[in-house]
């Protein structure tokens, strides 16, 4: 059997199908293109149908970071979950925002380097060590950074 390597080339095809194949046949199109690239008649025409409410879930998260020039920093994540229902009796939504927030002392490294070893301590006293790199500081742009090979941008 084939596998798609990336999203894209999934998109791709699905595009050219939406594009090219008539609504009416583009399930069928479909199926016959994923048993020529290995699938069985049976997994080919498996589809999904929807009867009854409708429903959405949104998740999302926002993460900070803030280094204070008196050695402190504020280590935030705020996370906001949220359900929307509808149906032909009722309605319902849901919202659950919840946030932790991690404070302490840092450090900067004895040295000037391209990435930086910070020492963090919190002040319920877990201590640890975390990478600093500046994106594109070849070109003084400091508008983002890696802080253990996670991308943050600068607000």
């Amino acid at each position: 059997m084939n596998y798609f390597r990336d999203v894209s080339a999934l998109h791709n095809v699905l595009a050219v199908l939406y594009r090219d194949a008539p609504s009416e046949a583009r399930r069928a199109t479909l199926a016959r293109f994923l048993e020529e690239w290995g699938f069985t008649p049976e997994q080919a025409s498996l589809r999904g149908e929807q009867e009854g409410a409708v429903g959405s879930w949104l998740s999302t998260m926002k993460e900070t970071w803030t280094f204070n020039v008196d050695l402190t920093y504020e280590h935030k994540t705020e996370r906001y979950d949220s359900s929307i229902t509808t149906g032909p009796f009722f309605q319902s939504s849901y919202s659950r925002p919840t946030a932790s927030v991690q404070r302490g002392i840092w450090a900067p490294p004895d040295w000037i380097r391209d990435q930086w070893d910070l020492f963090v301590m919190s002040s319920n006293g877990f201590a640890r060590q975390m990478k600093l790199e500046w994106i594109d500081n070849a070109n003084c742009d400091y508008r983002a950074c890696l802080i253990d090979g996670q991308r943050f941008g600068r607000e």
